[in-house]
């Protein structure tokens, strides 16, 4: 943040159906060089410590003489739409918030995301992550995960026969809930109980989310 920016307006919410996932799209108002405000992302565990989501503000304030090209908010709560898409409620007007001169004018809009895209782990090129060793309620993995026409993502389960990058069936293009799979076996090697280790690489990639079943 500028010196000159202060947060205007938290907009606290959750996500639905997880109210012990907390998130917060405060209103970042610069108030000395240009009046605008942009949306900031934050997201916390408990409610009471948070951190910046990486990846920049939100929504910017458009090009002026737009509809909302002086000024945007956005109002709790983040909503499901009947088909799973996530929505936050957002409203802007025409001239920057403490403009003293015009007619103030604005609108509303929804700012959208597919169900469970709303934050991603990105390699914009190409990385490797490694999660901690933990026991999964099933024995397959589900991913959210979309890639670049020439990108991939290779999942292997740390110290299993069968189950390395080598093996994986590469991940490419959009997938929603896509099973991994290792020459054609779709479990991960694991016994009900028994705690494992999941290492990804990613190639011009993003994951959304992991499911288990």
């Amino acid at each position: 943040m500028l010196p000159s920016e202060v947060l205007y307006t938290n907009c606290y919410t959750t996500i639905p159906g997880a109210p012990d996932n907390h998130l917060m799209f405060p209103t970042i108002w610069n108030a000395s060089i240009d009046d605008t405000t942009r949306v900031g992302f934050l997201s916390s565990h408990d409610g009471q410590i948070w951190h910046w989501v990486p990846g920049g503000q939100l929504i910017d304030t458009q090009p002026f003489g737009q509809w909302n090209g002086g000024c945007v908010w956005v109002m709790p709560n983040l909503v499901e739409f009947p088909n799973g898409d996530w929505a936050l409620l957002y409203m802007g007007h025409n001239i920057p918030h403490k403009y003293p001169r015009g007619i103030r004018q604005g609108g509303v809009g929804y700012a959208v995301w597919p169900k469970g895209r709303l934050v991603a782990v990105e390699a914009q090129d190409q990385g490797e992550f490694t999660m901690i060793a933990m026991i999964p309620p099933g024995r397959k993995l589900k991913i959210n995960a979309v890639t670049r026409r020439s990108g991939s993502v290779l999942v292997e389960v740390a110290g299993k026969n069968g189950r390395s990058f080598v093996e994986c069936k590469p991940i490419v293009g959009d997938h929603m809930w896509s099973t991994v799979s290792w020459k054609g076996v779709d479990d991960m090697g694991n016994e009900p109980g028994q705690a494992i280790t999941l290492k990804f690489k990613l190639n011009i990639a993003s994951i959304y989310g992991l499911e288990f079943e």
